[in-house]
Protein backbone atom coordinates (compact mmCIF):
# COMPACT_ATOMS: atom_id res chain seq x y z
CA UNK A 1 0.00 0.00 0.00
CA UNK A 2 1.30 3.28 -0.91
CA UNK A 3 2.04 6.11 1.46
CA UNK A 4 -0.48 8.17 -0.23
CA UNK A 5 -3.34 5.73 0.29
CA UNK A 6 -2.48 4.65 3.66
CA UNK A 7 -2.30 8.76 4.15
CA UNK A 8 -6.07 8.54 2.14
CA UNK A 9 -7.16 5.83 4.73
CA UNK A 10 -6.20 7.64 7.93
CA UNK A 11 -7.87 10.73 6.47
CA UNK A 12 -11.41 9.16 5.42
CA UNK A 13 -11.48 8.17 9.21
CA UNK A 14 -10.88 11.50 10.46
CA UNK A 15 -12.58 13.26 8.43
CA UNK A 16 -15.73 10.72 9.20
CA UNK A 17 -15.03 11.41 12.85
CA UNK A 18 -15.41 14.79 12.29
CA UNK A 19 -18.95 14.49 10.47
CA UNK A 20 -20.37 12.45 13.05
CA UNK A 21 -19.25 14.77 16.21
CA UNK A 22 -20.76 18.13 14.01
CA UNK A 23 -24.14 16.30 13.20
CA UNK A 24 -26.22 19.17 14.99
CA UNK A 25 -23.76 21.51 12.87
CA UNK A 26 -25.04 20.05 9.82
CA UNK A 27 -28.61 20.19 10.21
CA UNK A 28 -28.08 23.80 11.39
CA UNK A 29 -26.21 24.68 8.27
CA UNK A 30 -29.54 22.87 6.39
CA UNK A 31 -31.37 25.50 8.88
CA UNK A 32 -29.83 28.73 8.06
CA UNK A 33 -30.10 27.98 4.10
CA UNK A 34 -33.67 27.10 4.42
CA UNK A 35 -34.39 30.48 6.13
CA UNK A 36 -33.40 32.07 2.81
CA UNK A 37 -36.57 32.34 0.74
CA UNK A 38 -34.49 31.70 -2.82
CA UNK A 39 -37.56 31.38 -5.27
CA UNK A 40 -35.56 32.17 -8.44
CA UNK A 41 -38.89 32.26 -10.61
CA UNK A 42 -40.28 35.45 -8.16
CA UNK A 43 -38.55 38.84 -9.19
CA UNK A 44 -39.66 39.72 -5.83
CA UNK A 45 -36.65 37.24 -4.11
CA UNK A 46 -34.01 38.76 -5.49
CA UNK A 47 -32.90 40.27 -2.90
CA UNK A 48 -33.00 36.94 -1.25
CA UNK A 49 -30.92 35.27 -3.39
CA UNK A 50 -28.50 37.63 -3.22
CA UNK A 51 -28.52 37.61 0.50
CA UNK A 52 -27.98 33.87 0.50
CA UNK A 53 -25.09 33.65 -2.29
CA UNK A 54 -23.30 36.09 -0.02
CA UNK A 55 -24.05 33.90 3.13
CA UNK A 56 -23.05 30.44 1.40
CA UNK A 57 -19.37 32.23 0.12
CA UNK A 58 -18.79 33.16 3.47
CA UNK A 59 -19.51 29.48 4.87
CA UNK A 60 -16.96 28.40 1.99
CA UNK A 61 -14.63 30.84 3.06
CA UNK A 62 -14.81 29.37 6.79
CA UNK A 63 -14.35 25.81 5.25
CA UNK A 64 -10.98 27.09 3.61
CA UNK A 65 -12.25 26.56 0.58
CA UNK A 66 -10.20 29.27 -1.97
CA UNK A 67 -11.34 31.56 -5.24
CA UNK A 68 -14.57 32.11 -3.65
CA UNK A 69 -16.80 33.98 -5.67
CA UNK A 70 -20.23 35.31 -5.82
CA UNK A 71 -20.56 35.64 -10.23
CA UNK A 72 -23.35 37.81 -10.92
CA UNK A 73 -25.91 36.05 -12.94
CA UNK A 74 -29.17 36.52 -15.32
CA UNK A 75 -31.67 35.72 -12.52
CA UNK A 76 -29.23 34.88 -9.27
CA UNK A 77 -25.50 34.85 -8.59
CA UNK A 78 -23.80 31.48 -8.97
CA UNK A 79 -21.24 30.64 -6.15
CA UNK A 80 -17.89 29.21 -7.02
CA UNK A 81 -14.53 27.83 -4.96
CA UNK A 82 -11.92 25.36 -5.62
CA UNK A 83 -9.32 23.60 -3.36
CA UNK A 84 -6.29 22.53 -5.99
CA UNK A 85 -3.80 21.27 -3.94
CA UNK A 86 -3.13 17.97 -4.77
CA UNK A 87 -1.02 18.24 -8.14
CA UNK A 88 -1.38 16.39 -10.76
CA UNK A 89 -4.62 14.48 -9.19
CA UNK A 90 -7.84 14.96 -11.17
CA UNK A 91 -10.23 17.48 -10.62
CA UNK A 92 -13.89 16.58 -9.12
CA UNK A 93 -16.68 19.16 -9.26
CA UNK A 94 -19.22 18.98 -6.53
CA UNK A 95 -22.67 21.10 -8.22
CA UNK A 96 -25.71 22.00 -6.47
CA UNK A 97 -28.71 24.41 -6.41
CA UNK A 98 -29.35 27.05 -3.75
CA UNK A 99 -32.57 28.07 -5.60
CA UNK A 100 -36.12 26.47 -4.89
CA UNK A 101 -39.33 26.64 -6.42
CA UNK A 102 -42.40 29.15 -5.24
CA UNK A 103 -43.93 27.55 -1.78
CA UNK A 104 -47.58 27.69 -3.20
CA UNK A 105 -50.65 28.96 -0.95
CA UNK A 106 -49.55 29.54 2.79
CA UNK A 107 -52.56 27.51 3.60
CA UNK A 108 -51.18 24.35 2.17
CA UNK A 109 -48.29 23.86 4.64
CA UNK A 110 -48.33 23.16 8.20
CA UNK A 111 -45.48 24.89 8.92
CA UNK A 112 -44.01 28.12 7.47
CA UNK A 113 -41.91 26.90 4.30
CA UNK A 114 -39.01 29.20 4.37
CA UNK A 115 -38.42 27.91 8.03
CA UNK A 116 -36.80 24.51 8.56
CA UNK A 117 -39.20 22.65 11.40
CA UNK A 118 -37.57 18.93 12.52
CA UNK A 119 -40.89 16.70 13.10
CA UNK A 120 -39.30 13.12 13.72
CA UNK A 121 -37.12 12.00 11.86
CA UNK A 122 -37.43 14.63 8.98
CA UNK A 123 -37.26 18.61 8.73
CA UNK A 124 -39.86 19.88 6.55
CA UNK A 125 -39.76 23.25 4.91
CA UNK A 126 -38.91 24.39 1.09
CA UNK A 127 -36.01 23.14 -0.11
CA UNK A 128 -35.94 20.51 2.17
CA UNK A 129 -34.83 17.71 -0.16
CA UNK A 130 -34.88 19.75 -3.54
CA UNK A 131 -32.15 20.18 -3.28
CA UNK A 132 -30.49 22.38 0.12
CA UNK A 133 -30.48 19.02 1.96
CA UNK A 134 -29.19 17.14 -0.49
CA UNK A 135 -26.29 20.29 -1.17
CA UNK A 136 -25.85 20.48 3.02
CA UNK A 137 -24.62 17.01 2.87
CA UNK A 138 -21.65 17.99 0.23
CA UNK A 139 -20.67 20.90 2.42
CA UNK A 140 -20.70 18.82 5.48
CA UNK A 141 -17.91 16.13 3.59
CA UNK A 142 -15.90 18.92 2.21
CA UNK A 143 -15.68 20.63 5.44
CA UNK A 144 -15.10 17.79 7.34
CA UNK A 145 -12.13 16.75 5.17
CA UNK A 146 -10.68 20.08 5.04
CA UNK A 147 -10.85 20.70 8.93
CA UNK A 148 -9.83 17.15 10.05
CA UNK A 149 -8.81 14.78 6.86
CA UNK A 150 -6.14 17.39 6.34
CA UNK A 151 -7.47 17.45 2.49
CA UNK A 152 -9.07 14.78 -0.05
CA UNK A 153 -6.76 13.12 -2.20
CA UNK A 154 -7.99 14.95 -5.17
CA UNK A 155 -9.06 18.26 -6.31
CA UNK A 156 -12.33 19.92 -5.67
CA UNK A 157 -14.37 22.52 -7.47
CA UNK A 158 -17.55 23.76 -6.36
CA UNK A 159 -20.33 25.37 -8.38
CA UNK A 160 -23.71 26.35 -6.33
CA UNK A 161 -26.39 27.47 -8.88
CA UNK A 162 -29.10 29.73 -8.02
CA UNK A 163 -31.18 29.34 -11.22
CA UNK A 164 -31.47 25.34 -12.02
CA UNK A 165 -35.04 26.15 -11.33
CA UNK A 166 -35.28 28.29 -13.76
CA UNK A 167 -32.98 26.02 -16.58
CA UNK A 168 -29.44 27.21 -15.46
CA UNK A 169 -29.14 30.19 -18.02
CA UNK A 170 -25.95 32.09 -16.85
CA UNK A 171 -24.11 28.49 -16.52
CA UNK A 172 -25.57 27.13 -20.00
CA UNK A 173 -25.10 30.64 -21.44
CA UNK A 174 -21.11 30.27 -19.71
CA UNK A 175 -20.61 26.77 -20.78
CA UNK A 176 -21.74 28.19 -24.70
CA UNK A 177 -19.49 31.32 -24.93
CA UNK A 178 -16.83 31.23 -27.27
CA UNK A 179 -16.69 27.86 -27.47
CA UNK A 180 -14.67 27.17 -24.52
CA UNK A 181 -15.61 26.38 -20.78
CA UNK A 182 -15.04 28.86 -18.02
CA UNK A 183 -11.36 27.81 -15.95
CA UNK A 184 -14.44 27.60 -12.91
CA UNK A 185 -16.08 24.80 -14.57
CA UNK A 186 -13.13 22.87 -15.72
CA UNK A 187 -13.11 19.06 -14.30
CA UNK A 188 -12.33 15.48 -15.25
CA UNK A 189 -15.21 14.52 -13.07
CA UNK A 190 -18.86 15.95 -11.76
CA UNK A 191 -20.79 14.91 -8.99
CA UNK A 192 -24.49 15.85 -8.56
CA UNK A 193 -27.12 15.26 -5.74
CA UNK A 194 -30.28 16.61 -6.51
CA UNK A 195 -31.98 12.83 -7.21
CA UNK A 196 -33.42 10.35 -5.27
CA UNK A 197 -32.95 6.63 -3.64
CA UNK A 198 -34.64 3.97 -4.57
CA UNK A 199 -35.97 3.80 -0.70
CA UNK A 200 -34.35 5.10 2.30
CA UNK A 201 -31.49 2.01 2.71
CA UNK A 202 -31.07 1.68 -1.14
CA UNK A 203 -29.06 4.55 -2.58
CA UNK A 204 -29.55 4.83 -6.53
CA UNK A 205 -26.93 5.67 -8.91
CA UNK A 206 -29.07 7.93 -11.83
CA UNK A 207 -27.74 6.01 -14.93
CA UNK A 208 -29.56 8.51 -16.99
CA UNK A 209 -31.70 11.47 -17.19
CA UNK A 210 -34.62 13.05 -19.48
CA UNK A 211 -33.92 16.26 -21.34
CA UNK A 212 -36.30 18.85 -21.81
CA UNK A 213 -37.90 21.40 -23.74
CA UNK A 214 -40.03 23.96 -21.76
CA UNK A 215 -41.91 25.68 -24.13
CA UNK A 216 -45.07 27.92 -23.80
CA UNK A 217 -47.91 28.10 -26.88
CA UNK A 218 -49.78 31.27 -27.35
CA UNK A 219 -52.92 31.34 -28.94
CA UNK A 220 -54.30 35.46 -30.25
CA UNK A 221 -57.65 36.17 -30.85
CA UNK A 222 -59.58 39.60 -30.89
CA UNK A 223 -57.73 42.78 -30.07
CA UNK A 224 -59.27 43.54 -27.06
CA UNK A 225 -61.92 41.52 -24.78
CA UNK A 226 -65.01 41.23 -25.87
CA UNK A 227 -68.78 40.89 -24.05
CA UNK A 228 -69.45 37.12 -24.71
CA UNK A 229 -73.20 38.15 -25.46
CA UNK A 230 -72.31 40.55 -28.33
CA UNK A 231 -70.06 38.27 -29.45
CA UNK A 232 -70.37 34.83 -28.50
CA UNK A 233 -70.53 32.79 -32.01
CA UNK A 234 -69.59 35.62 -34.00
CA UNK A 235 -65.58 35.54 -33.30
CA UNK A 236 -63.15 32.63 -32.36
CA UNK A 237 -62.51 32.01 -29.09
CA UNK A 238 -58.60 31.98 -28.43
CA UNK A 239 -59.11 29.81 -24.75
CA UNK A 240 -61.73 27.30 -27.02
CA UNK A 241 -58.97 27.37 -29.86
CA UNK A 242 -56.47 26.70 -27.17
CA UNK A 243 -57.94 23.56 -25.58
CA UNK A 244 -58.55 21.68 -28.83
CA UNK A 245 -54.45 22.58 -29.59
CA UNK A 246 -53.48 21.12 -26.45
CA UNK A 247 -56.08 18.15 -27.10
CA UNK A 248 -54.37 17.28 -30.40
CA UNK A 249 -51.00 16.61 -28.85
CA UNK A 250 -51.84 12.83 -27.57
CA UNK A 251 -54.14 10.35 -28.46
CA UNK A 252 -57.28 9.11 -26.79
CA UNK A 253 -54.69 6.28 -25.14
CA UNK A 254 -52.02 8.74 -23.71
CA UNK A 255 -49.53 8.20 -26.97
CA UNK A 256 -48.31 11.44 -28.28
CA UNK A 257 -49.88 12.44 -31.36
CA UNK A 258 -47.05 14.77 -33.02
CA UNK A 259 -46.23 13.46 -35.99
CA UNK A 260 -42.33 12.66 -36.15
CA UNK A 261 -42.71 12.84 -32.16
CA UNK A 262 -41.12 9.66 -31.96
CA UNK A 263 -39.14 9.06 -34.62
CA UNK A 264 -35.47 9.30 -32.74
CA UNK A 265 -36.56 7.49 -29.73
CA UNK A 266 -34.71 4.27 -29.57
CA UNK A 267 -37.23 1.42 -28.24
CA UNK A 268 -35.34 -0.05 -25.32
CA UNK A 269 -34.29 -4.14 -24.66
CA UNK A 270 -35.76 -6.76 -23.20
CA UNK A 271 -32.90 -6.80 -20.78
CA UNK A 272 -33.20 -2.98 -20.62
CA UNK A 273 -37.19 -3.33 -19.27
CA UNK A 274 -36.25 -6.60 -17.40
CA UNK A 275 -33.69 -4.71 -15.27
CA UNK A 276 -36.17 -1.70 -14.82
CA UNK A 277 -38.99 -4.37 -13.53
CA UNK A 278 -36.51 -5.95 -11.11
CA UNK A 279 -34.86 -3.08 -9.45
CA UNK A 280 -37.31 0.08 -10.08
CA UNK A 281 -40.73 0.96 -7.92
CA UNK A 282 -43.85 -0.92 -9.06
CA UNK A 283 -46.85 0.80 -10.04
CA UNK A 284 -48.28 0.80 -6.48
CA UNK A 285 -45.18 2.50 -5.46
CA UNK A 286 -44.76 4.66 -7.92
CA UNK A 287 -48.22 6.33 -7.81
CA UNK A 288 -48.72 6.31 -4.03
CA UNK A 289 -47.38 9.86 -3.28
CA UNK A 290 -49.84 11.17 -6.24
CA UNK A 291 -53.32 9.84 -4.85
CA UNK A 292 -54.46 8.50 -7.92
CA UNK A 293 -54.88 4.43 -8.07
CA UNK A 294 -54.35 4.49 -12.03
CA UNK A 295 -51.82 5.62 -13.88
CA UNK A 296 -52.26 7.03 -17.55
CA UNK A 297 -49.70 7.16 -20.45
CA UNK A 298 -47.77 5.43 -23.67
CA UNK A 299 -49.96 2.07 -23.94
CA UNK A 300 -47.71 -1.02 -23.49
CA UNK A 301 -45.10 0.47 -20.86
CA UNK A 302 -44.90 0.45 -16.80
CA UNK A 303 -45.66 4.17 -14.95
CA UNK A 304 -41.41 3.55 -13.80
CA UNK A 305 -40.76 3.45 -17.20
CA UNK A 306 -43.25 6.07 -19.03
CA UNK A 307 -41.62 8.10 -16.50
CA UNK A 308 -37.86 7.63 -17.22
CA UNK A 309 -37.17 5.70 -20.67
CA UNK A 310 -39.97 7.24 -22.63
CA UNK A 311 -40.45 10.59 -23.73
CA UNK A 312 -43.62 12.88 -22.70
CA UNK A 313 -45.73 15.89 -23.53
CA UNK A 314 -46.62 17.22 -20.45
CA UNK A 315 -49.67 20.27 -19.79
CA UNK A 316 -48.30 22.39 -16.72
CA UNK A 317 -50.75 25.18 -17.30
CA UNK A 318 -53.72 26.87 -18.67
CA UNK A 319 -54.59 30.75 -18.30
CA UNK A 320 -56.18 33.52 -20.21
CA UNK A 321 -56.23 37.05 -20.02
CA UNK A 322 -60.05 37.17 -19.10
CA UNK A 323 -60.99 39.20 -16.23
CA UNK A 324 -65.07 38.77 -16.22
CA UNK A 325 -66.91 35.33 -16.42
CA UNK A 326 -69.09 36.81 -19.19
CA UNK A 327 -66.28 37.91 -21.51
CA UNK A 328 -64.34 36.14 -24.55
CA UNK A 329 -60.19 36.30 -23.52
CA UNK A 330 -58.31 37.73 -26.11
CA UNK A 331 -55.32 36.06 -25.31
CA UNK A 332 -54.81 31.84 -23.78
CA UNK A 333 -51.46 29.98 -22.93
CA UNK A 334 -50.35 26.86 -21.93
CA UNK A 335 -47.16 26.13 -20.60
CA UNK A 336 -45.72 22.55 -21.79
CA UNK A 337 -43.19 20.51 -20.67
CA UNK A 338 -41.52 17.94 -22.77
CA UNK A 339 -39.43 15.43 -21.82
CA UNK A 340 -36.84 13.63 -24.08
CA UNK A 341 -35.20 10.53 -23.85
CA UNK A 342 -31.67 9.13 -25.78
CA UNK A 343 -32.23 10.23 -29.72
CA UNK A 344 -34.46 12.75 -29.53
CA UNK A 345 -33.03 16.52 -29.38
CA UNK A 346 -34.96 19.76 -27.83
CA UNK A 347 -34.89 21.31 -31.38
CA UNK A 348 -35.82 18.68 -33.70
CA UNK A 349 -38.58 17.88 -31.25
CA UNK A 350 -39.50 22.00 -31.21
CA UNK A 351 -40.04 21.67 -34.97
CA UNK A 352 -42.32 18.51 -34.90
CA UNK A 353 -44.66 20.48 -32.19
CA UNK A 354 -44.40 24.24 -34.00
CA UNK A 355 -45.68 22.06 -37.24
CA UNK A 356 -48.00 20.17 -35.32
CA UNK A 357 -49.84 23.33 -34.57
CA UNK A 358 -49.48 25.36 -37.61
CA UNK A 359 -51.41 22.88 -39.46
CA UNK A 360 -54.32 22.96 -36.41
CA UNK A 361 -54.49 26.35 -36.08
CA UNK A 362 -57.52 28.17 -37.82
CA UNK A 363 -56.90 31.44 -39.84
CA UNK A 364 -59.25 33.48 -37.50
CA UNK A 365 -56.59 33.42 -34.37
CA UNK A 366 -52.78 33.33 -34.18
CA UNK A 367 -50.99 30.60 -32.62
CA UNK A 368 -46.97 30.14 -31.85
CA UNK A 369 -44.91 28.25 -29.54
CA UNK A 370 -42.36 29.75 -27.44
CA UNK A 371 -39.27 27.92 -26.53
CA UNK A 372 -38.41 28.99 -22.85
CA UNK A 373 -35.91 26.37 -22.52
CA UNK A 374 -33.73 23.40 -23.39
CA UNK A 375 -31.55 20.40 -22.91
CA UNK A 376 -30.48 17.23 -24.45
CA UNK A 377 -31.09 13.67 -22.33
CA UNK A 378 -27.91 12.27 -20.22
CA UNK A 379 -26.57 8.57 -20.45
CA UNK A 380 -23.87 7.65 -17.56
CA UNK A 381 -21.56 5.00 -19.27
CA UNK A 382 -22.25 2.02 -16.64
CA UNK A 383 -19.00 0.90 -16.03
CA UNK A 384 -15.93 2.43 -14.94
CA UNK A 385 -13.62 3.29 -12.55
CA UNK A 386 -15.99 6.04 -11.19
CA UNK A 387 -18.78 4.05 -10.86
CA UNK A 388 -17.11 0.88 -8.80
CA UNK A 389 -15.99 4.06 -6.59
CA UNK A 390 -19.65 5.10 -5.88
CA UNK A 391 -20.43 1.29 -5.11
CA UNK A 392 -17.67 0.99 -2.63
CA UNK A 393 -18.27 4.62 -0.75
CA UNK A 394 -22.42 3.76 -1.06
CA UNK A 395 -21.70 0.23 0.79
CA UNK A 396 -19.56 1.87 3.88
CA UNK A 397 -22.11 5.28 4.13
CA UNK A 398 -25.12 3.83 3.49
CA UNK A 399 -24.49 -0.26 3.75
CA UNK A 400 -25.57 -0.94 0.45
CA UNK A 401 -24.57 -1.07 -3.10
CA UNK A 402 -26.30 1.35 -5.09
CA UNK A 403 -28.77 -0.17 -7.98
CA UNK A 404 -28.51 1.81 -11.09
CA UNK A 405 -31.60 3.25 -12.42
CA UNK A 406 -32.87 5.99 -14.74
CA UNK A 407 -34.68 9.55 -13.17
CA UNK A 408 -37.27 11.27 -14.99
CA UNK A 409 -36.22 14.65 -14.34
CA UNK A 410 -34.12 16.44 -16.23
CA UNK A 411 -30.89 18.82 -14.61
CA UNK A 412 -30.22 21.62 -17.48
CA UNK A 413 -26.43 21.98 -16.33
CA UNK A 414 -25.87 18.21 -16.31
CA UNK A 415 -26.99 17.31 -19.39
CA UNK A 416 -25.27 20.86 -21.09
CA UNK A 417 -22.21 19.88 -19.38
CA UNK A 418 -21.86 16.31 -20.66
CA UNK A 419 -23.25 17.25 -23.99
CA UNK A 420 -20.42 19.31 -24.33
CA UNK A 421 -17.45 18.30 -22.40
CA UNK A 422 -17.96 14.70 -22.78
CA UNK A 423 -17.50 14.28 -19.04
CA UNK A 424 -18.49 11.84 -16.84
CA UNK A 425 -21.31 13.16 -14.30
CA UNK A 426 -22.47 10.84 -11.24
CA UNK A 427 -25.90 11.47 -10.55
CA UNK A 428 -26.09 10.84 -6.38
CA UNK A 429 -29.03 11.56 -4.87
CA UNK A 430 -30.30 11.05 -0.76
CA UNK A 431 -33.72 12.11 -1.43
CA UNK A 432 -36.85 10.01 -1.38
CA UNK A 433 -40.02 9.70 -3.84
CA UNK A 434 -42.05 11.11 -0.67
CA UNK A 435 -40.63 13.77 0.16
CA UNK A 436 -42.68 16.14 -1.72
CA UNK A 437 -40.55 18.19 -3.60
CA UNK A 438 -42.05 21.27 -5.55
CA UNK A 439 -44.80 20.85 -3.25
CA UNK A 440 -46.41 21.87 0.06
CA UNK A 441 -44.85 20.55 2.61
CA UNK A 442 -41.57 19.18 1.19
CA UNK A 443 -39.17 17.41 3.63
CA UNK A 444 -36.17 15.66 3.49
CA UNK A 445 -34.90 12.57 6.05
CA UNK A 446 -32.80 13.26 8.69
CA UNK A 447 -30.85 9.98 8.67
CA UNK A 448 -29.97 10.64 5.19
CA UNK A 449 -28.57 13.87 5.98
CA UNK A 450 -25.77 11.93 8.04
CA UNK A 451 -25.45 9.01 5.68
CA UNK A 452 -25.50 11.30 2.58
CA UNK A 453 -22.87 13.33 4.40
CA UNK A 454 -20.70 10.08 5.11
CA UNK A 455 -21.16 9.06 1.64
CA UNK A 456 -19.53 11.65 0.30
CA UNK A 457 -16.93 11.69 2.52
CA UNK A 458 -16.27 7.85 1.27
CA UNK A 459 -16.65 9.18 -2.10
CA UNK A 460 -13.92 11.61 -2.17
CA UNK A 461 -11.14 9.03 -0.92
CA UNK A 462 -12.51 5.95 -3.51
CA UNK A 463 -12.25 8.53 -6.14
CA UNK A 464 -8.88 9.83 -4.93
CA UNK A 465 -7.88 6.50 -4.80
CA UNK A 466 -9.23 4.88 -7.98
CA UNK A 467 -7.68 7.92 -9.75
CA UNK A 468 -3.79 6.41 -8.22
CA UNK A 469 -3.93 3.37 -11.00
CA UNK A 470 -4.83 5.44 -13.97
CA UNK A 471 -3.75 8.66 -15.31
CA UNK A 472 -5.78 11.76 -15.31
CA UNK A 473 -8.09 12.64 -18.44
CA UNK A 474 -6.87 16.08 -20.04
CA UNK A 475 -8.19 18.95 -18.89
CA UNK A 476 -9.79 19.83 -22.78
CA UNK A 477 -13.13 20.05 -23.60
CA UNK A 478 -14.79 20.25 -27.40
CA UNK A 479 -16.06 23.15 -28.50
CA UNK A 480 -20.37 22.88 -27.93
CA UNK A 481 -21.92 21.43 -31.49
CA UNK A 482 -24.37 23.37 -33.32
CA UNK A 483 -27.55 21.78 -34.08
Amino acid sequence: MTARRTASRAGTAAALNHARARRPATLGLLGAMMSHPTVSAAPAHRADLRRCAEWLAGRLRGMGLDAVAVRPGRVAPVVTAEWLHRPGAPVLLIYGHYDVQPAGPRDAWATDPFRAVVDGRYVYGRGASDDKGQLTAHLAAVEAWLTAGGGPPLNLRLVLDGEEEIGSPTLLHGLRDRGRVPEYLCADLVVVSDTRMRDERTPVLVSGLRGSLAARLEVTGPAVELHAGAFGGAVAEPARVLSELVASLHDPDGLVAVPGFYDDVRPPTAAERGQLARDGPSAGELLAPTGVATGHGEPGYSPFERTTIRPAVVVTGLSTSGTARSAIPARAAAGLSVRLVPGQRPAAVARSLRAHLAERTPRTVRARLVVLAGCPPYTLAPRSAAVDAVSRACARGFGRTPVLLPSGGSIPFVSAYADMCGTEVLLLGFGLPDDGIHAANERFLLPNLYRGTEACVELYAELGRSCETRAPRARTHRAPVTR
